[in-house]
């Protein structure tokens, strides 16, 4: 197997000492799965697609020191399709001790290039088992690749809104969707372009939009969220184990935003002036991008990834947690876009060949995480997905709907009109 982090299972998950566990053998009967979705129509088909991701998510690793922590599920739908290609959804599931969101763009890249490559199976794949001959190499953790350093931060002035408290049941994940066209994806990058910030900003902004307006001020004077960050742009590249660009590992850190009492006001309030109708989107967009830009520049400094090898039990560091508050409200994971080459579209693979049309990410339940999450992920020319994902009884349910609601109507919005209509 290309990826040496693949081909192994986890022992001790559950003391202080977890390590990994070289696997002799590997059964693919038991890593791949193909389910077959009853649809007629697109719609139904993505509700059966997110039902059935919903449910991966919610199943544990089972038997790890005997069996690698990850699973491919091949979707399709089961209606006749006159069509002459064929589609399928694979999904790459993965226990977050080998990847990390980056990594599953590497692994769909290599995935589609072995596909459309071809060839005959390896001789080491023998009745449907890979027998593994050689030890994996394996990169070194995180804490050895970014090397950093810690000072404190100071607790924020009023309480911020983090959802309800931490609770490790019901082990449940909900997904939702919304789209984001490509017509729509360019005008917003072009206004993103336009005042100064980026995409995964402005998300935050929107979503910060929304919940201001659906939260009342006593239980939400103000807010604390995280976008995660890919610490892959400075860890150190090892003596060919491990390569930035082209091998899987759990590289990622998170920036923490602060939407203080008075900005989330002046979302409330929407009263913009009439020249600039959405101004507060925009400014919060702008601030939240440049606080992220200033921590990107300061990496690997100042980043709690560092120090993680110094907890001594990280078990009873979350089961510690129970019943407390939590530390963020929602976390943003923009795992970026795919480009054209490593879609397919670069390729000539002649009749037969394979290509990405989307691109989907999503995140399972993290009780001791933040309340939800934005799970961003697209393919160049072909828009972006974003879903939005929680632990049941984390947050209410009728205000994720809400939520993914406002996004998606105010990004068509957008897309027809060049205005979001967030203060109509």
């Amino acid at each position: 197997m290309q990826h040496a982090i693949l081909r192994v299972g986890i022992a001790d998950e559950d003391t202080h000492e977890p390590v990994f566990t070289y696997l002799r053998t590997i059964d693919l009967r038991r890593m791949i799965e193909w389910k077959k979705i009853s649809a007629s129509e697109p719609d139904a088909y993505m509700h059966g697609l997110l039902r059935s991701t919903e449910a991966q998510h919610d199943k544990l690793w089972e038997d790890l020191p005997r069996r690698p922590g990850w699973m491919l599920i091949v979707h399709q739908s089961s209606q006749p399709d006159d069509a002459e290609s064929v589609e399928l959804d694979i999904s790459f599931a993965f226990h977050h001790a080998y990847a990390d969101g980056q990594s599953a763009a590497i692994f769909h890249r290599d995935l589609l290039r072995a596909l459309n490559r071809g060839g005959h199976p390896p001789t080491e794949l023998q009745d449907h088992v890979l027998h593994l001959t050689e030890r994996p190499r394996l990169p070194p953790g995180a804490e050895e690749l970014v090397p950093s350093w810690l000072k404190p931060t100071p607790s924020p002035d009023t309480v911020p809104w983090t959802g309800n408290p931490i609770s490790p049941e019901p082990h449940k994940a909900n997904l939702r969707l919304v789209r984001v066209p490509q017509a729509a994806l360019a005008s917003l990058l072009a206004a993103c372009r336009e005042h100064g910030t980026t995409l995964t900003p402005l998300l935050q902004a929107l979503a910060l939009a929304s919940l201001a307006s659906r939260l009342p001020p006593d239980a939400a004077p103000a807010f604390q969220f995280r976008t995660a960050i890919s610490l892959r742009r400075v860890a150190r590249e090892s003596d060919d184990v491990f390569d930035r660009a082209n091998d899987l590992h759990c590289l990622v850190t998170t920036h923490e935003h602060r939407a203080a009492a008075p900005a989330v006001s002046a979302l409330r309030a929407r009263r913009p002036p009439p020249q600039d109708a959405e101004s507060p989107i925009w400014g919060a967009a702008a601030e939240i991008g440049a606080g992220l830009r200033a921590r990107v520049d300061r990496l690997p400094r100042d980043d709690v990834a560092g120090p993680t090898a110094w907890v001594p039990d990280w078990r009873r560091r979350w089961v510690g947690r129970f019943g407390q508050r939590r530390e963020a409200a929602w976390e943003c994971s923009n795992a970026g876009s795919l480009g054209a080459r490593d879609a397919g579209d670069g390729d000539t693979p002649g009749p037969g060949g394979w290509r990405i049309e989307r691109s989907v990410f999503s995140q399972g339940a993290t009780p001791v995480g933040p309340a939800f999450a934005l799970n961003v992920a697209g393919v160049e020319g072909r828009g972006l997905w974003m879903t939005v994902s929680w632990q049941e009884t984390a947050v209410e349910t009728e205000l994720m709907e809400g939520l993914v609601a406002d996004l998606q109507r105010w990004i068509d919005s957008f897309g027809s009109s060049g205005k979001f209509g967030a203060f109509d």
